[in-house]
């Protein structure tokens, strides 16, 4: 049990695909080559579907067709593949509203999204590379808020509201206090649960305090979900009432002007990746 949220509730869960599990496996592999890659995506007919579908959308850039996984995985390589996969397994869950945290239908998986493009991106502004697993952290890194909205009833959420008025508290100190646990540590308990590999879940966990650890990817997160936040979306109960860490930029070489640059960007290309990846989880 993490505060109100139990052991059952995590394992209730919709089991990670198999897919996605080995994919992971593979990525950590330094035998593992573009092959055994391609040969897994072919054994699962939506990820092969969704995979050619991705390598020639406008958004992967081609200048001409795709016709088998071999050249799709080349095209876009295993980390956006993992990403796509992720995404498609978890975007119906997150596409609801989250009453919890006031957040409207859509808008948590909106800010998921968002998160992901500033860590895709991130490279662009950084003078430190950015691990191209971030952009699968940051896109899950929200995923506490799936089970922790249930037991943040009206009458809990005016107690955060009053711990935060009266006190100062930042949203998440005062979800701690309130309900024993915050959304960043359910996440954690989640991701590993669904047998991540540790990297990313700490920066699941650990992603309104990458001082605590610091490491490229978590750092990437928590700048990831501050430029969401920054451009207005999914700021819900929680608005931009966090602690933003001064070090995680620096270690990462990201400027003040880089940063609002990223934000321009993500902004810009939002509603693209979303109708991508939503039609990944619709099937159409």
């Amino acid at each position: 049990m993490i505060g109100p949220v139990h052991t059952f509730e995590i394992e209730a869960l919709e089991p990670m695909p198999a897919s996605i599990t080995r994919l992971f496996i593979l990525m950590r592999d330094p035998d593992t080559t573009l092959a055994d890659i391609s040969r897994l995506v072919e054994l699962d007919q939506a990820l092969t579907a969704n995979t050619l579908r991705m390598a020639n959308s406008a958004w992967s850039g081609s200048r001409y067709e795709i016709v088998t996984v071999k050249q799709a995985v080349v095209r876009l390589g295993t980390v956006r593949i993992l990403g796509m996969a992720m995404a498609r397994h978890i975007a119906s869950s997150m596409s609801g509203p989250f009453s919890g945290y006031e957040l409207a239908e859509y808008e948590l998986w909106r800010h998921s999204v968002a998160a992901a493009l500033a860590a895709e991106d991130m490279n662009q502004f950084t003078s430190e590379a950015i691990p191209g697993i971030a952009f699968t952290a940051a896109l899950m890194h929200d995923i506490g808020k799936l089970l922790l909205t249930r037991h943040i009833s009206p009458d809990v959420l005016i107690r955060i509201r009053v711990m935060i008025e009266n006190l100062h508290f930042t949203y998440l100190e005062a979800e701690r206090e309130v309900l024993g646990t915050d959304h960043a540590e359910v996440g954690g308990a989640i991701a590993r649960h669904w047998h991540f590999p540790e990297q990313l879940v700490a920066a699941i966990e650990k992603h309104h305090d990458p001082d605590a650890q610091p490491d490229p990817v978590l750092d990437t997160v928590h700048v990831a979900n501050v430029v969401a936040k920054l451009i207005g979306v999914g700021l819900g109960s929680e608005q931009m009432n966090m602690k933003v860490s001064a070090a995680a930029p620096r270690r990462l070489g990201i400027t003040r002007s880089g940063l609002e640059s990223l934000c321009a960007m993500v902004k810009e290309k939002l509603a693209e990746a979303e109708e991508l990846y939503g039609s990944f989880s619709d099937g159409n």
